[in-house]
């Protein structure tokens, strides 16, 4: 984490940085903002000196900010934070910060106070708060063979070691708006339908598109008295023309307005089938929805270990898990694409051979 200052105004998408005022940024985003704006004067510094790390101790009567950038992901699996915190001191007050994009995952929490607070965050307003709890960089760039699952991980950088596993999972509140997109649609909660995410924003974690299509139609074949409903959003051109061939299923892609727009159709799901995405750790919330979820580049345990709906399937790669948090397709990094010409590595290895076969006998076997 890094303490920063810039000499002139600086606008992103979402936010604005004004000209010597200090914020406190993750080293990815200060990164992000030097890349964006080559002729500008930073100032910055470590956050070393001035961090309060928390490490355990009596929370009641203190107050307590968390800081997570960015992704649905990450804020679901930060969110077992606060609400272990508040399990164990009710009378502590914790604040999250967060970027504008993923603020809704927090409507409703009642373990944070206030809903959660958009970046970024002024260096001065750390002074406000007895203990910081800093995850940027923790999880994301871990690539170890023999790193802990992220809940461990997370919980252990803030000194708390015997957390019951059933804190080791998301928490999100759904709340009666939730519903909205999923009624426009024509849905209801009574209709069985089976759910695939067709590909996470990180292409390295997509089952192929070819797979995919394959798995829809033998979940029509399989499965008569249910809908196969496709979610996603921004699609890889590849999973689009995959998603125009799957006529037999009903395709939402794109047609969901926020993340929180799909709670209804992960919470009422028969059954889903995903990456190692952010659909996952949602659904991580809805116990009685199974998952069947798909593995390349990370162990199951690093992500699922404690999500007791979940039943991965991992596929055969002398490489897998490699563990690679980039997001550039498996041409840009795979070692077998050093050995082969690219247009033969065009996914994951690992993931790509996960019959679709494999894939359908699981749901049924899981299938409410």
């Amino acid at each position: 984490m890094r303490v920063v200052c810039s000499n002139r105004l600086l606008k992103t998408p979402d936010t604005y940085f004004h000209p010597y005022v200090r914020y406190i940024v993750s080293d990815y985003e200060l990164d992000e903002l030097i890349n964006q704006s080559p002729s500008t004067q930073f100032k910055w510094s470590s956050l070393n000196s001035y961090e309060r790390r928390y490490g355990g101790q009596d929370l009641n009567g203190k107050r307590v900010v968390v800081y997570r950038h960015n992704a649905c992901g990450d804020q679901l699996i930060a969110s077992a934070v606060p609400r272990y915190l508040k399990t164990l001191y009710p009378d502590v007050t914790v604040h999250m910060y967060c970027h504008q994009g993923v603020l809704p995952l927090w409507l409703g929490n009642e373990f944070v106070d206030g809903c959660a607070i958009p970046l970024p965050m002024h260096f001065d307003i750390i002074n406000a708060y007895d203990y910081h709890i800093f995850f940027e960089g923790m999880l994301e760039s871990n690539s170890e063979p023999d790193q802990n699952n992220c809940y461990d991980d997370m919980f252990g950088f803030i000194g708390l070691w015997n957390v019951p596993d059933k804190f080791k999972r998301p928490y999100v509140k759904p709340c009666p708006d939730d519903y909205t997109c999923f009624n426009e649609l024509g849905f209801k909660p009574t209709d069985k339908f089976i759910l695939i995410h067709l590909c996470p924003n990180n292409l390295n974690r997509a089952y192929p598109p070819g797979g995919t299509e394959e798995v829809v139609r033998q979940l029509v074949d399989e499965f008569p008295d249910h809908d196969v409903v496709l979610v996603g959003t921004n699609l890889n051109p590849e999973f689009k023309e995959m998603e125009k061939h799957a006529l037999d299923a009903i395709s939402i892609v794109d047609q969901t307005k926020s993340f929180r727009d799909l709670i209804p159709f992960v919470e009422n799901a028969s059954a889903i089938i995903c990456p190692d995405s952010s659909i996952m750790h949602l659904a991580a919330c809805f116990p009685d929805t199974p998952v069947v979820s798909l593995w390349g580049l990370f162990d199951p345990n690093d992500r699922m270990k404690y999500y007791p709906n979940n039943t991965p399937l991992r596929g055969t790669c002398p490489h897998s898990p490699c563990r690679d948090h980039n997001f550039h397709l498996p041409t840009e990094q795979c070692k077998d694409a050093w050995k082969v010409p690219k247009d033969q590595v065009k996914w994951c290895h690992a993931l790509a051979s996960i019959s679709p076969e494999t894939i359908v006998s699981k749901v049924k076997e899981v299938i409410r």
